[in-house]
């Protein structure tokens, strides 16, 4: 596959010097990056026109490549948070025209680049790809913490293998936590579900984390009277009332065989550093590169 990198924003400040001179500004790239086609980091200024470049040997998806925890079947480890690459080509243009991102993402660059200057290095390309993974379910990850020990991992109050903060249903009654946080009545008045999230039957535990929510003894997950597809929010008998499972009058017991997926949100982000630079024309030898977001997700289902 071809990826390149592309920078979002500039932040490379040179003095304009004649060819030869030595350039004494640092080079600061503490910005994003993004990527498209080969995979060439890359970035452009104008004012005078110039680029720098860097060609490596790897892909986006071995940056972010994860694989599956040994300890913990359903949470994932990257597979390399810190690869280096040495011999990596880097490059300082000049040019006589103005350039465009076509200089780097085209299969074929344009014909009249107007290059006046073409500096190269051997360099060494650190990357650090840090991992956060999220359930997106309302609930931010740090009041997850239920014994308030500091470690989120530890934490799984249906004991399904996905700790809370990675688990859309925490309760793992088959209703995703997101829409048992309704705060209907929002007797605070803060209009903040956090601060007073609804308990259907007043037992002290707010819904999303109740496996009974109407108190009528009969399990959430287990409320499926109309249709059995493991989500009792879509079975109602009285539509005056809601939900069964929110409905104590209504007592249908139908075993649930199994737990919806699971959607993760995870989120990368790779830092880029370069070390040995020896351009005659540069008085910098690290360069911070900047840092490239990338967001996707993973789907598992526990093991019912």
């Amino acid at each position: 596959m071809r990826i390149i990198f592309s920078f979002l924003a500039l932040a490379l400040l040179f003095t304009n010097c004649d060819d030869g001179d030595i350039i004494t500004t640092a080079l600061d790239f503490d910005e994003t990056f993004d990527t498209c086609g080969e995979l060439v980091c890359f970035k452009i200024k104008t004012e005078p026109t110039e680029s720098l470049s860097l060609l490596v040997d790897t892909t986006l998806e071995d940056l972010i490549e994860t694989e599956v925890d040994l300890d913990h079947p359903l949470l994932v480890n990257l597979v390399d948070f810190n690869p280096v690459f040495t011999n990596t080509q880097f490059n300082y243009r000049t040019y006589s025209n103005t350039i465009t991102s076509d200089v780097f993402c085209s299969v074929i660059p344009p014909a009249n680049l107007g290059v006046t200057n073409d500096y190269a290095s051997s360099v060494t390309a650190t990357f650090e790809t840090v991992l956060t993974e999220d359930d997106n379910d309302g609930i931010p990850a740090e009041l997850e913490d239920i014994d308030g020990d500091g470690d989120l991992d530890n934490d799984d109050t249906d004991g399904d293998g996905l700790p809370n903060y990675l688990d859309a249903d925490d309760d793992g009654d088959n209703v995703l936590t997101a829409s048992e946080l309704a705060d209907f009545s929002d007797m605070d008045t803060d209009n903040d579900p956090l601060t007073n999230p609804e308990d259907t039957d007043g037992d002290g535990i707010p819904n999303y984390l109740d496996t009974d929510d109407d108190g009528d003894t009969i399990l959430t997950i287990n409320e499926e009277g109309q249709t059995q597809d493991q989500n009792p929010a879509n079975d109602i008998d009285n539509n005056t009332v809601g939900p069964d499972y929110l409905n104590n009058v209504v007592t249908n017991n139908v075993p649930a065989t199994a737990y919806r997926e699971h959607t993760i949100q995870q989120s990368f982000q790779i830092t880029l550093t370069l070390t040995g630079i020896t351009l005659s024309v540069l008085t910098q030898d690290v360069l911070d590169f900047g840092t490239l977001s990338s967001t996707i997700s993973r789907v598992v289902t526990p093991e019912f």
